[in-house]
């Protein structure tokens, strides 16, 4: 088990709860997806995950360990977070970007050197983006930027990458190229991951477990093919839809079709 929550509770001074008794874990190699509609809390999940912002009541454990036991440079030489994709106010290139990744391993006074390029720059090569090694981020797509914080948080050599919704804003093509690149880190590298996303055909692509939360207070969790199902979809997101399953490739893919508005949406 490489992360736990037991009865996690959060809520932001004199609010009252919005993220009550929170029970989830995640083996290594495994992938947890997040789901729900806009508003329920999913970004602040994650942030109460890892420490950014702290439970009222209840802990996050790391390999066994309250996080808030742990010293900054124990929790983050094992996770990385990679927030929501957003402009810099400084001009960093790709190649700067990925290298920004090995801060936690340098002492406080320590500046990245030859062995910190070199890092980067085969971190670069292995997840195919050695072109945007000059590109400012600031003048990079959603998609370019996406791969290269994904690069910047492998080369800190994680157990665990924490993703804020990495595919969203992306258009159909590098949705699949980040999508895969999840998968291959968990299924084939064994690096765990945690992801929220709006989509639940890609939690079903690349999740071996999801969370969906709601707006009636109440969560599905479990394995992807049991929480994903068209009851449950109906209830987290108000919308009807229809779980289609066909074969490709001898490999059994799901699809969601929406059918119709809930009732209560209408």
């Amino acid at each position: 088990m490489i992360l736990e929550i037991k009865n996690g509770c959060f809520g932001y001074p004199k609010q009252d709860i919005i993220l009550p008794d929170i029970n989830l874990s995640l083996e290594e190699g495994h992938i947890l997806a997040i789901l729900g509609p806009n508003g329920i809390g999913k970004t602040t999940l994650l942030k109460c995950m890892i420490g950014l912002l702290p439970w009222r009541e209840g802990a996050t454990f790391l390999y066994g360990q309250d996080i808030k036991t742990l010293k900054p440079k124990e929790l983050w030489s094992n996770v990385s977070y990679i927030p929501q994709s957003h402009g810099f106010a400084f001009s960093y290139t790709g190649l700067e970007m990925v290298m920004l990744g090995r801060c936690s391993h340098l002492g406080v006074f320590e500046q990245p050197g030859r062995r910190e390029i070199e890092m980067a720059e085969a971190m670069m090569e292995k997840t195919g983006i050695t072109h945007l090694a000059k590109k400012d981020c600031n003048r990079m797509s959603g998609g370019e930027l996406q791969m290269v914080l994904i690069a910047r948080a492998l080369i800190n050599e994680p157990k665990l990458i924490i993703l804020d919704e990495p595919e969203t804003g992306l258009d159909f093509h590098n949705q699949i190229l980040v999508l895969n690149m999840i998968d291959r880190l968990s299924h084939e590298d064994g690096i765990s991951a945690i992801m929220n996303t709006h989509y639940p055909t890609n939690a079903m692509s690349v999740a071996d477990e999801a969370f969906m939360m709601n707006h009636k207070g109440t969560f599905f969790y479990g394995s992807t093919e049991k929480v994903l199902t068209e009851k449950n979809i109906s209830v987290s997101f108000d919308v009807n839809v229809v779980v289609n399953e066909f074969s490709h490739h001898q490999k059994k893919i799901k699809s969601i079709v929406p059918v119709s508005l809930t009732d209560k949406a209408m």
